[in-house]
């Protein structure tokens, strides 16, 4: 159950973990402006928080606690703010749900306040993209149309502005959704772009994954839409919505020179884009437009005279398997970085196999371990552990040629070595400009 934010003056709510600006930031801003008290406990050092400090030092009624997160920091509380990255196994929220204290996220606030028509996209790779593509289709058609959740936007700020006839896109993670069980959020449209085991050490069990992934559809209505790939249409989910299955041939051969996860995404906008009425011709024109997303296949420009492609929003094994597949040129890669317990054998038999790559350097936890695994597959292909990105990049200019690619495309969490992916992703950048500097 959400509460009302019309509740919250007055209210003492414990929020679990901080964070750097993105939701968790807006929401505490959210419940202060609406008068709530506000007690905050992260493990992290405050050095590492100075941002998200900054932000909030203008409000008054803030109690800050770092360390171990306790029980205890639920004392006189009257509900409990979970970032989402938190596992709801945490034993603060376990306490919380026995005493029967209220358990809430941003985007249930959000949803909560929101009275635009919200379209959810999720899936384990795409739903950026295509959240993207969906909220560029229905701007160009005139539609107001509000862009935010997951792809790292808090709409929280805006909330109150946003008006019946808008429309809202939603991306949607798997942790997200998994604290949405009990609201069952009637989404206008929900649009699963696939379905591959991940964040399996957040979930538990890939069954438990695919539950988090079905919270789209379960309070959806018959005069709503659900959405997934054709290669669901044998499974069974949950919900009453209209139902549709998106095949890349449904593009009519519009985008022969995407690649194909890019065209996957394509088709899944497109069935939303015309069951909302918008034609096929509008929706074609406005996707040639489309120009992409930071750090997802990103050419970084360079004088170095060679490709460089900045993937850092790789984060599974999956999404980098769908990254090697768009390679036409001889290719440097840098793999790795926290591990995870996805399952990276589908990744590593096509690395064995690819004839353009021609190095690996591994980074990272998960590097490690994947050097070691594929070393016993393919003794042919040069390959480096290194520590760090810095150390990475160096291996990969060096080895390279004129002409050559360098893909870093981790497909794998980045918290080993940076806060998140963007700014290993930026931090990529810096180290091509340096090296441009390096070599003028």
């Amino acid at each position: 159950m959400q509460p009302d934010r019309r509740s919250f003056a007055g209210k003492r709510i414990c929020a679990l973990g901080l964070g750097r600006f993105g939701g968790q930031v807006a929401a505490i801003e959210h419940l202060l402006q609406h008068g709530a008290q506000i007690r905050i406990t992260d493990t992290a050092h405050p050095e590492t928080l100075s941002d998200s400090i900054e932000r909030l030092s203008q409000y008054s009624d803030i109690e800050f606690q770092f360390g171990p997160q306790t029980v205890d920091s639920l004392k006189n509380c009257d509900a409990l703010l979970a970032s989402p990255a938190i596992r709801p196994q945490h034993s603060c929220i376990i306490a919380a749900r026995r005493v029967g204290l209220p358990v809430f996220t941003e985007i249930g606030l959000f949803l909560n306040a929101c009275k635009g028509r919200v379209l959810a996209i999720s899936g384990t790779v795409g739903k950026s993209t295509t959240a993207a593509m969906l909220a560029k289709i229905l701007q160009v058609t005139g539609n107001k149309a509000h862009l935010g959740g997951n792809i790292g936007k808090s709409l929280l700020p805006i909330v109150e502005q946003i008006q019946p006839e808008d429309f809202v896109v939603l991306e949607l993670s798997s942790f997200q959704l998994d604290y949405l069980r009990q609201v069952q959020p009637d989404f206008t449209a929900a649009v699963l772009t696939n379905l591959i085991p991940h964040h399996l050490e957040w979930h538990g069990s890939a069954e438990a994954y695919r539950e988090a992934k079905a919270v789209m559809f379960q309070g959806q209505n018959s005069t709503q839409l659900s959405v997934f790939p054709e290669s669901q249409r044998s499974e069974s989910w949950p919900g009453k919505a209209e139902r549709v299955y998106y095949r890349v041939e449904d593009l009519n051969g519009e985008f022969p020179d995407w690649p194909a996860h890019d065209q996957n995404n394509a088709a899944a906008t497109m069935r939303v884009a015309r069951w909302l009425g918008i034609e096929k011709s509008v929706i074609f024109e406005a996707l040639h437009h489309y120009s992409g997303l930071p750090h997802r296949l990103e050419k970084i420009p360079n004088s170095l005279h060679r490709t460089i492609i900045n993937d850092s929003k790789s984060t599974s094994p999956i999404a980098t398997l769908a990254a090697i597949d768009t390679l036409c040129s001889p290719t440097w890669i840098i793999i790795g970085g926290a591990d995870s317990l996805d399952d990276p054998s589908l990744l590593l038999d096509r690395l064995t196999k690819h004839q353009m790559i021609r190095g690996i350097t591994w980074v990272g936890p998960a590097g490690n371990r994947l050097a070691g695994i594929f070393a016993q597959q393919n003794t042919e292909t040069p390959q480096t552990v290194e520590d760090n990105l810095n150390s990475a990049w160096r291996w990969c200019w060096e080895n390279s040629q004129r002409d050559h690619t360098i893909l870093m495309s981790p497909g794998y969490p980045s918290f080993n070595e940076f806060l998140n992916y963007e700014a290993r992703g930026e931090h990529l950048v810096k180290l091509v400009r340096e090296t441009e500097d390096q070599t003028d």
